[in-house]
Order: structure tokens, then C-alpha cells, then sequence
């Protein structure tokens, strides 16, 4: 597996994100009232231009509510293109563009030496469908009814329905902002604590508010709301970026891996090349760590 740097730079790509596994049928108990803060806009307005990317260039991700009706659909008609469109790889399982990208993540989270790789409000069944059914979880409902999954469950290339089921009590127990704020607490000199924290409750809130395919380690991508989630994922790790950017910006540890190859242990650097599996160019991690460094350029409206 890759090392905990690695994984949250892949974060910053579309095709790519980090994952642990998601049981979280824990007793423990979440208190969603606890006092959060948010960070200052002093901070979370702070810009990082470089090379190509320019005030002039930045495109902003918005978040959903922020949406007008016509982006949504946009939103919707992209996904749907993308799972019109025949596959680019030979990835096990893979027939659509959109397949590519939930395969690539599938081949990585179980690649012998792999691992490339909010719950969001407001999203309703005209948008993204809706839970699944009572009887099997099958979403019936929007436009991604009746959808046939062919990657997945887990590491297998099989044919099943497209299944949720809603969790929302997980969703907001995990994903309070208190929570965050834990996070925010590690510099860049503790980054794998960092990592731990944020893989944790944070990433799995949506996963787990979800459910169905989205609580799937390898297959997840192949729920939709999978990209908003971790669009969501990834404004979080460049907001911890941005409370000190000398210090987090390009903050790295250990290995290439997490288990030891035969060929033994290869220092991360930030010249590593990230395989993308064929979805896409590989990329150096230097060139994914700064969102607006020229090879990504965008920012978050809030």
C-alpha cells in the first residue's frame, strides 16, 4: 500500500482518494452538539498561484446548495456522459468511462503494493436518486435508476444493482464539525497523525451516510456522490494546507509503501510518480500537493 502521503495527495485528482475500511458498527458514542469552530476566512481565503495558475484562471468548486438548478443538472449529465461513453482501460470489469475510474480505484486499494488511491446536504432523488429500496437496496429513483454494477462487490468484477442505504444518524455523528477541528490540530511535522484523523470519521461520514456501494473500500466510486464526497474530502486537506502553508503544503512521510516489496523499502519523495492505472497521465506528487500550483488550479467557494 502507499503511504499516508501519497494518498491524500491523490486526494487533490479527480480519479483518486484515499480509503480505510469502513465498519463503524462501533457503540460508541458521538456527541453532534459539541461547539465546532470554523477556521477564519483570513485563512481559508489565502491563495497559492503558481505557474499557469492565475487569479484570472482559478475555477471555483462550489459548494452543492450553492448550485443554481441548471449546474446541478449539469452535475448530472456529466456522470451520465461519462457512463455513455466506452472505456479507455482494460481494467478488469470496466465498460464505460465511468467505470474506469471506480476500477482504477478498485485495482489500487487491492494491488499487492497499492493503494492509489461531507456527506453533502441537500442533494434530493431529481439530482442523484434516493435510498435504496426497503427490500434490497436497489436505487429505483432519479436518474441513475436501475443502474447495473459490474466492478465490485470488494475485489470482484461481478453484475449487481446499484444499492444505498441511508445512515444519516452515522452521517452527522461522524462528520461533525468537531471532529474536524481535531484534525486541524496536527502540523505538518505530525502529518501521519494528520492523515489518521481525517482518513477516520471525517472521510467516512459520507461513506457511511450513504451506504450501499458507497460503503464498499474498493468499489465506492461507483456511487456518484462519491466525487462530491471527496471533492468535500479534498477541501479539508487544503484548508489544513492553507493554516500554515510553509509547514503543510508539501508535507510527506515515510515510504513509497506500506508493507515492505521484495525489493525493500523506497523513501517517498515528492518527484514520485503517481500511476494512475491508464485513467490518466501519470503525475509527479509535488505537482498534486498545491491545488493551485499550475498542473491543478482551483479553489473552494467557502
Amino acid at each position: 500500500m502507499y503511504s499516508p502521503s501519497l494518498l491524500l495527495s491523490l486526494v487533490s485528482l479527480a480519479s483518486a482518494a484515499s480509503h480505510i475500511a469502513r465498519n463503524c458498527n462501533s457503540s460508541t458514542s458521538y456527541n453532534t452538539t459539541l461547539p465546532g469552530h470554523f477556521l477564519p476566512a483570513n485563512i481559508t481565503n489565502r491563495t497559492f498561484f503558481n505557474n499557469s495558475c492565475t487569479a484570472d484562471t482559478v475555477s471555483i468548486r462550489k459548494e452543492w446548495r450553492s448550485l443554481t438548478h441548471e449546474e446541478k443538472l449539469a452535475f448530472v449529465n456529466a456522470e451520465l456522459c461519462l457512463m455513455a461513453l466506452p472505456n479507455k482501460t482494460d481494467l478488469p470489469g470496466a465498460t464505460t468511462r465511468f467505470d474506469d475510474f471506480q476500477a482504477a480505484h478498485q485495482q489500487g486499494t487491492n494491488a499487492t503494493y497499492g493503494d492509489i488511491i461531507h456527506y453533502t446536504c441537500g442533494l434530493t432523488d431529481t439530482y442523484v436518486g434516493g435510498n435504496g429500496s426497503s427490500i434490497n437496496n436497489c436505487v429505483t429513483t432519479g436518474p441513475f435508476t436501475n443502474r447495473t454494477e459490474y466492478i465490485g462487490p470488494l475485489e470482484q468484477t461481478t453484475d449487481y444493482c446499484f444499492a444505498r442505504k441511508f445512515n444519516q444518524t452515522k452521517g452527522l455523528a461522524y462528520g461533525a464539525e468537531v471532529n474536524v477541528d481535531a484534525c486541524y490540530e496536527y502540523g505538518g511535522t505530525d502529518f501521519e497523525s494528520f492523515y489518521g484523523c481525517m482518513a477516520y470519521l471525517p472521510h467516512i461520514a459520507g461513506h457511511q451516510a450513504t451506504g450501499g456501494v458507497m460503503t464498499d473500500v474498493d468499489s465506492s466510486p461507483g456511487d456518484p456522490v462519491f466525487y462530491l464526497h471527496h471533492n468535500y474530502v479534498d477541501r479539508l486537506y487544503w484548508q489544513w494546507q492553507q493554516i500554515n502553508a510553509t509547514d503543510t503544503m508539501y508535507a510527506i512521510s515515510r515510504n513509497t509503501t506500506v508493507t515492505e516489496p521484495a525489493t525493500g523499502w523506497k523513501a517517498l519523495t515528492l518527484d514520485y510518480e503517481l500511476d494512475m492505472f491508464g485513467v490518466a497521465d501519470n503525475a509527479k506528487m509535488e505537482d498534486a500537493m498545491n491545488i493551485q500550483g499550475g498542473f491543478l488550479c482551483y479553489a473552494f467557494e467557502h
